[in-house]
Order: C-alpha cells, then sequence, then structure tokens
C-alpha cells in the first residue's frame, strides 16, 4: 500500500485520529467494565469488538501518517513506521546517528511501495535488536551470498556490539574496583591499625598515612601521565614497582614540577581540559575521605555548585581565573571546575543512561520481555544501572557512587557472558580442538623425522 492515496491529510491530523481512537478504546473498555458490575454487559454485545477494531486502526493511522511525514523528510517517520510509539521516539530517536536514521526512512519507503511488512517491528523488540535486524538484512541485499543467512548476520552484528559494550565496561569495572578496594583497605584499615597501635595520629616508617580520596573515572591527569611514563623501561623497571600511592605521589609531583616549569599557555590548556585545580579547593570544599579537595577529579559538583550560591567565593573563584566577577557565572564556575573531558563525560553518561533505558522500555512488559530473553533482558538493565552509577561517580566520586558502578557493570559483564555463553562455550572448544589437531600434526611430524620409527 503506497503512500500517494493519503497526500491530502495531513500527518498530524492522522495522528490526533490515532489519538482518539485509543481513547474510544479505553472508553469502551471501562464502558465493558462498569457494564459486567452492573450486570448489563448483554447490552452492548453488539459492540463487543470496538475495543479491537479502535486498537488495529488506530495503529493503522498512525502507520499512514508515518508514511506521510515520509513525504515531508520527517526523520523519525521511518521509527513511526515500524511501529515505535512517540514516547519511544522521543526517547531516544535523537540518539541515533543519522545514517541509520536515514537508512530507517529508506526501509520504510521501500516496504511502503513494495507492500512488504517483514521489517515492521516485531512483538517486544527493542530498538537495539531492531536496528541489528536491519543492519543484517543491508548487508544481506548488498552481499547476495548472505541472504539465507540473514538471521546470523544480525546475530553477529549483535555480538558485535556487545563485545564493543563490553571492551568499555570491562576496564571501567576492572580499575574502579581496584582503585575503590585500595582507598577503603587505606582509609578504613591501615589508619586506624597504625593509629591503634601507635596511640596517636598513624605513623609509618616516619611518614603521616594520609587519608586517600577517590576520583571521578578517566579525569584524573596523574594516571594519564603515569600511562606515558609506562613506556619507559626504567620507569616500569623501578618507579612501578612502589606501592600504588607511592607511585602515584612521585608522579604527581612530576606532574606538578612540569607544570611549574610549563607556559601559561600550556596550564591554561590543562585546566581547560581537565579541570581547574585551585577552583577545586576552592569550591570542591572536602572529599568523602574528609580531606581538602586537591585535584579537580576529586571534587564532588554537587557541592562546588552550591558553593558558587556564596558571593565571596564566586569572587575568589574569578580572581582565579582572572576575570570580572560578573564575567563569571555559576554553571561555567562549575564548568571550569570540572574541566572539559569530565563534562564531556557526563554529558555522554547522560545520552547512553537515556538510550539504555530507552532500550529497556521499548521491551515492553518486563515479564514478557525476561521469557524472551531472560539473560539478555537483565543485561539490558544492569547497562541501565551501570549507566547511571557511572554518571553519577562522575560527577560525585564516592564509595557509594563508584561502588555501584562496580557492581551494576559487573552483573551486566556476568548477564552478557550468560547470554551469549553457548558461543563463548563454542569458540573455546573449537579453540581447544584446533591445538588439539596441532599438537597431534606436530607430532606426527616429528615421529616422521625420527629415523628409528
Amino acid at each position: 500500500m503506497g503512500g500517494e492515496g493519503f497526500r491530502g491529510f495531513h500527518p498530524d491530523q492522522l495522528e490526533r485520529l490515532a489519538d482518539l481512537m485509543e481513547n474510544l478504546f479505553t472508553s469502551a473498555d471501562e464502558a465493558f467494565a462498569r457494564a459486567v458490575s452492573l450486570q448489563v454487559s448483554n447490552l452492548l454485545t453488539p459492540i463487543r469488538e470496538m475495543p479491537g477494531w479502535a486498537t488495529d486502526t488506530g495503529r493503522e493511522l498512525r502507520r499512514r501518517a508515518a508514511i506521510g511525514r515520509l513525504q515531508t523528510g520527517d526523520p523519525f517517520a521511518g521509527l513511526a513506521w515500524a511501529g515505535f510509539s512517540p514516547l519511544e521516539i522521543a526517547a531516544n530517536g535523537n540518539k541515533i546517528d543519522p545514517a541509520s536514521l536515514v537508512y530507517v526512512n529508506s526501509v520504510a519507503d521501500w516496504a511502503t511501495k513494495s507492500g512488504n511488512t517483514d521489517y515492521t517491528r516485531r512483538p517486544g523488540e527493542s530498538l537495539d535488536d531492531y536496528l541489528k535486524r536491519l543492519q543484517a538484512a543491508a548487508l544481506s541485499k548488498a552481499i547476495p551470498a548472505l541472504k539465507p543467512h540473514e538471521a546470523t548476520v544480525a546475530k553477529v552484528l549483535k555480538i558485535v556490539g556487545d563485545v564493543r559494550q563490553l571492551s568499555v565496561t570491562v576496564p571501567v569495572v576492572t580499575s574502579q574496583s581496584v582503585n575503590l578496594g585500595r582507598v577503603m583497605l587505606n582509609n578504613k584499615a591501615w589508619r586506624p591499625l597504625i593509629a591503634a597501635i601507635t596511640g596517636k595520629s598513624p605513623v609509618y616508617t616516619g611518614k603521616t598515612i594520609t587519608a586517600r580520596s577517590l576520583t571521578a573515572p578517566g579525569t584524573y591527569l596523574g594516571k594519564l601521565t603515569r600511562n606515558l611514563f609506562m613506556r619507559s623501561g626504567l620507569y616500569r623497571d623501578y618507579v612501578a614497582r612502589l606501592p600504588e600511592f607511592t607511585e602515584m605521589d612521585v608522579v604527581n609531583k612530576a606532574v606538578n614540577s612540569g607544570r611549574a616549569l610549563a607556559g601559561m599557555r600550556v596550564n591554561q590548556f590543562l585546566d581547560l581540559v581537565f579541570g581547574n585545580n585551585r577552583l577545586a579547593n576552592l569550591l570542591g570544599g572536602k572529599t568523602h575521605a574528609g580531606s581538602a579537595v586537591t585535584v579537580s577529579g576529586q571534587a564532588n559538583l554537587l557541592k562546588v555548585w552550591a558553593a558558587t550560591a556564596d558571593p565571596k567565593k564566586m569572587e575568589a573563584a574569578a580572581a582565579i581565573l582572572k576575570v570580572k566577577p560578573t564575567e563569571l557565572s555559576r554553571i561555567g564556575a562549575v564548568a571550569r571546575t570540572a574541566g572539559a573531558l569530565r563534562v564531556l563525560g557526563i554529558a555522554g553518561g547522560v545520552a547512553a543512561t537515556a538510550y539504555s533505558a530507552a532500550n529497556v522500555i521499548s521491551q515492553g512488559d518486563p515479564r514478557e520481555a525476561f521469557k524472551r530473553d531472560g539473560a539478555g533482558y537483565i543485561a539490558d538493565i544492569a547497562e541501565v544501572g551501570f549507566n547511571v552509577s557511572l554518571t553519577a561517580a562522575m560527577v560525585a566520586p564516592t564509595p557509594f557512587t563508584i561502588g555501584a558502578t562496580v557492581v551494576t557493570g559487573a552483573v551486566y559483564v556476568g548477564a552478557k557472558v550468560v547470554e551469549h555463553w553457548d558461543d563463548i562455550k563454542g569458540g573455546a572448544q573449537k579453540a581447544v580442538d584446533a591445538v588439539g589437531t596441532g599438537l597431534r600434526k606436530a607430532g606426527d611430524f616429528l615421529r616422521s623425522l625420527n629415523p628409528f620409527g
């Protein structure tokens, strides 16, 4: 069924009519419920089919409205044609890359003209799965030999997408769990133990055991500098073998010494990217460990925002930035404290949270979704939790937010392993078989060289 016969209608008019149909379904359903309670349901028998008719008609009207929007170049018309609700489109349509939107619209236009309905949304299908199915269809059409294996291609694309997500999640979970463990062990175990032994402030080999604070994931200049130092064999052989905190103290001293020798422009650039440490010290207050903020990554941005309500602190912040107080806004002070890297990370986390949440919502009834894809659905829910907690950790690095990131990330990774366990087990078995075959061939070759057979 083509869209040519509906050009006389405005798509928004059809959508409003679809809304009325949904209201009719609700009204009819309520009428039947009341009729049963009043024992007059037999009087409504002639219109018993009305709710189903209203639902089907409303769905068809929205599809026709989507066809009309295709002709006007609406970028989200293809998603509406496929069967995604306005709420789902509003929640995650902006997160889809333009190329995918163009492809979805192209598929919808082709399907409308050809009458093909194979590429509409399947019951309970999530947005991610729908896009992967379209990608598989694109590959199978572009490569004729893949046409009989369209479902396999879709599965491969899903696995590749999951691997990419895991490649981001696993390092975060690993690094943050190690950091959290070290900080908590230092603050909650070693410091109280030394204090109990000495009967005074914790002292160990003449040096005070200081409280350590967590930093927002991926925003610490010292960590980046350490990664650069690790390219040196001399650093790896000597400095890198020191205890973690001692090593990072050495790195931080090197960073501070380097910044003292660098020019003003270099320091301004570093402040812009990684955050202004002096602003963080001024506005950040205390860390979760009760220490003064020394680097911007330790600052809780919620505390920074609260501090910007104090005019005196804003004047001091303007003095640090060498601008007039009237030129510095509260949000600007927070952004300069956080640094561009952290701000972009928070923005990306919010976008990822919205997308993953919309992906879960699009799968419908949780019970039915779990029945369809148990481990996969749990992984999708855990992904939402991971994105939420990681974003929260970027805003406020505390043991609670970092711990939540580690837990939800671990659940996500575990659920993905369960979801793809058959593929993992099959791949491992193939690897074992390949090694065994190689060893047998090597043994046969060596035996063939033995003159004594």
